[in-house]
C-alpha cells in the first residue's frame, strides 16, 4: 500500500508560552512561513535573460527566468532524479527572447539571517498562495540504480581541505573529437552528492550503497548521447575506471512529490 504524507506549508514553531491559551498556541504552531514581500510577474522577453536561475543573497531571492518547475524544485529540494507526478503540460516552458508565457520573474525579500530551508519554506507559501498550489508526497516502488563499489575497488583518494580547489574554480571543456560530451565537475563532495547529481544523467534515482564516508575532488566525462566514434567512454565505463564505481539496476521506495492541484498564478 502506498504510503501518503501531507506537505503543508506550516511549520512548528516551538515558541513556548505556558500561559498562553490552546486556540492561541494552535495559531502560532501552523503559521506559514512567508517572504516578506513575493513578487510573480510574467517574464518579459525584450529583457535580456541574464543569469538563469535562482540567485540568493543575504536578505533577497531573484530569478529572472523562472518556471513552475524549476519553483517547485526549489521549494521542495527536488531534483531531476526525484520524481514529481502532475506537472502540468506549461510548467517547463523553456526560456528564450521570443516568448515570456508561462515563464515568470520572481523577486523575494526576507530577513537576512533566514536559512536556506526557510528560504525554502517560504517559496512553498508563495507557490500555494499565487499558483493555488496543493501536493502530497508518497512513497512508490519505482526502478532505480544503486551505486556500489566496483570489483577492483574504489580509486579516488579522500580531499585534503587544506590544498584542494574545487573544480568550479578551474575551466573544464569537452575534448575537440567530442564537442557534445557530457561533463561532471563537483569539486569536493561526498558521494552521497554524486549519486544525486547521476540520477539526472540516467533518468531514475541512484541510491548511494557505498558505504563511503569521505569527500572528493571529482570530475568525470564521458561520451555525448549523439556523439559518433567519441574518443570518451560510456558513463558506465567511466565510473568503473575513473571512480571505480558501479551503477546497478534495481527497484526500491522512492518519495514522490503528487501535485494535487496547481494553476497558473495570480496577478501580483
Amino acid at each position: 500500500m502506498r504510503k501518503r504524507t501531507l506537505i503543508g506549508i506550516a511549520i512548528l514553531s516551538f515558541a513556548v508560552a505556558a500561559r498562553t491559551p490552546f486556540a492561541a498556541q494552535t495559531a502560532q504552531v501552523f503559521a506559514p512561513l512567508r517572504f516578506d514581500v513575493g513578487s510573480v510577474k510574467e517574464r518579459d522577453p525584450k529583457v535580456p535573460l541574464g543569469l538563469v536561475g535562482f540567485q540568493r543573497s543575504p536578505g533577497r531571492l531573484v530569478n529572472r527566468c523562472a518556471t513552475l518547475t524549476s519553483l517547485v524544485f526549489y521549494a521542495y529540494s527536488r531534483t531531476r532524479s526525484t520524481p514529481i507526478d502532475g506537472l502540468p503540460g506549461w510548467a517547463d516552458t523553456p526560456c528564450s527572447e521570443v516568448n515570456g508565457t508561462d515563464t515568470y520573474e520572481v523577486h523575494a525579500t526576507m530577513p537576512p539571517e533566514t536559512s536556506d530551508a526557510q528560504a525554502r519554506q517560504m517559496m512553498q507559501t508563495l507557490l500555494a498562495e499565487r499558483f493555488r498550489f496543493a501536493a502530497h508526497m508518497e512513497r512508490r516502488t519505482l526502478p532505480i540504480y544503486r551505486l556500489v563499489i566496483a570489483p577492483g575497488g574504489f580509486k579516488l583518494t579522500p580531499s585534503d581541505p587544506n590544498s584542494d580547489r574545487a573544480p568550479t574554480s578551474r575551466t573544464f571543456a569537452c575534448p575537440v573529437a567530442d564537442q557534445s560530451c557530457h561533463l561532471m565537475a563537483m569539486g569536493v563532495s561526498s558521494i552521497s552528492q554524486l549519486a544525486g547529481a547521476l540520477g539526472g544523467s540516467v533518468g531514475r534515482p541512484v541510491i548511494d550503497q557505498t558505504g563511503l564516508s569521505g569527500t572528493y575532488e571529482m570530475v568525470l566525462y564521458w561520451a555525448g548521447d549523439s556523439s559518433v566514434n567519441s574518443p570518451l567512454p560510456s558513463l558506465p565505463t567511466a565510473l568503473r575506471e575513473r571512480f571505480g564505481l558501479e551503477l546497478k539496476a534495481n527497484t526500491g521506495p522512492v518519495d514522490v512529490l503528487v501535485i494535487d492541484h496547481v494553476e497558473r498564478p495570480s496577478p501580483n
